[in-house]
């Protein structure tokens, strides 16, 4: 086993720079040894590899060197138990069906404002995504932020076998999935393998969420319910949104030893709240208070893709389009709906992914919802099942030429570019697979439009 300090574990060979640790991990259509050459060549300190890597002389430094296992997959795994073994700080798992992103940027940025630590970086929170964030973990580092992610069940269960975590925290229980899981009682189930994990000197830091309420009495560990309230322990009030402004008083402890502070974050939407709290309460548990956690959160960076606001061909964009579920859409709708605009409100919103025999309701409730929620006067919908949103909408009263329905993003550009003017806030959003940032970055080409 390696003992000596390695640079950042990479699993692509296109990315690497100088001092990474090419890790080659086989794709279902592609052997990942093939590309060891080319990570050398970009100044990877070395490989780890399930075969011989043949160098052509002169294109590598003398210096670098290959480990040959007989499985990469399992010895990543192997190496993530073995840092975990030795990680003396504090391992944070971050789950739930909406949010767990946010959430985890939140608690790191609150905790890295005084401590040595990592978090998972992008969306690695699978069973390749968690030991490669696991890689990032050292000896002196006094936290460790993970995130977790399930489409089925018993996979966040082995996840948090693999991460030990002594941190749960959880931000609530939604529709995500429902393909996988059957039902949200199956999600919760999923969530609930996090709680399970957790060491009876552990915290649990939840969402008050009444599905993670039905799950709390089974949770080994002191738990730390956040929300609006009374009975959390630590809350939010007065919460207010202006101009990428989110400003809510945080209360904790009770009515003799209460603290109160003013918090302002520089994200769109009431639907940060959980996240901000739950940082909160991890920064509590290790030692902030809370003006110094108000500092923190006041220089929070939003993470690109969730509600990320821009001005475009002069017209508001809502650039929502990581990814998508009917929990996430309803919170996006209501920013939507937020929006004090002279111009229209437009839903540009593809398919939702993985929702399994409720794909066509759900769907449809989406095309509603825009209407009814997000008080949008134009939908553009994109996908498989883009018809069944656009009945939806109209349904709700849209009229049958402001409701389009289109199978591609290719096929929807020529829509949204006459649709889109000066003055108008369009949504962007959908699922992961349908890669709707393709509607941002075409928008940004486009001649500004004067009239429909």
């Amino acid at each position: 086993m390696l003992d000596a300090p390695l640079g950042p574990v990479v699993t692509d060979s296109r990315t690497v720079v100088p001092g990474d640790l090419f890790w080659a991990i086989n794709g279902p259509n592609h052997d990942a040894t093939k590309f060891a050459v080319e990570a050398f060549v970009r100044g990877a300190a070395g490989a780890v590899v399930d075969g011989p890597v043949n160098i052509p002389k002169g294109q590598c430094l003398p210096k670098q060197w290959t480990i040959e296992v007989e499985n990469t997959t399992d010895a990543l795994n192997s190496w993530a138990r073995h840092l975990r073994k030795h990680f003396t700080g504090t391992l944070i798992g971050v789950t739930g069906s909406v949010g767990k992103t946010t959430t985890r940027e939140m608690i790191h940025t609150v905790l890295g404002h005084r401590l040595q630590g990592t978090a998972s970086p992008r969306n690695y929170n699978n069973h390749l995504g968690v030991p490669l964030s696991m890689s990032a973990m050292r000896a002196d580092h006094d936290y460790a932020v993970l995130e977790l992610g399930a489409s089925g069940r018993g996979e966040i269960a082995a996840l948090a076998e693999l991460c030990s975590p002594k941190v749960a925290a959880i931000t609530q229980i939604g529709d995500a999935h429902l393909g996988g899981f059957g039902s949200r009682h199956a999600i919760a189930q999923s969530k609930a393998e996090l709680l399970a994990a957790l060491p009876p000197d552990g915290q649990a830091l939840l969402g008050d969420d009444p599905w993670l309420r039905s799950l709390a009495e089974d949770c080994p560990a002191q738990i730390t319910w956040v929300g609006t309230n009374e009975d959390c322990h630590v809350r939010a009030s007065d919460i207010q949104t202006d101009q990428g402004q989110l400003t809510f008083r945080v209360t904790v402890g009770l009515e003799r030893s209460r603290h109160e502070q003013e918090f302002c974050l520089p994200v769109w939407g009431k639907h940060h709240v959980t996240s901000a709290l739950l940082a909160i309460a991890a920064g509590r548990m290790m030692g902030f208070d809370l003006a110094e956690m108000a500092q923190a959160l006041a220089n929070f960076q939003p993470v690109a893709m969730r509600c990320q606001v821009l001005q475009v061909r002069g017209a508001t964009v809502i650039n929502d389009a990581y990814n998508s579920n009917p929990t996430a859409m309803r919170a996006a709708l209501d920013l939507l709906a937020e929006f004090d605009t002279p111009g229209r409100r437009i839903a540009i919103v593809g398919d939702m992914a993985e929702l399994g025999p409720q794909s066509l309701s759900l769907h449809w409730q989406m095309g509603q919802q825009t209407v009814q929620v997000g008080r949008a006067e134009q939908l553009i919908a994109v996908g498989r099942y883009a018809r069944h949103v656009v009945r939806g909408a109209r349904a709700a009263g849209m009229s049958r030429n402001k409701a389009i329905a289109c199978q591609t993003i290719q096929q929807a550009l020529p829509h949204i570019e006459r649709a889109i003017m000066p003055g108008d806030v369009a949504l962007v959003k959908g699922s992961r697979v349908m890669a709707m940032e393709q509607v941002v970055a075409a928008l940004d080409t486009y001649p500004i439009r004067r009239s429909a």
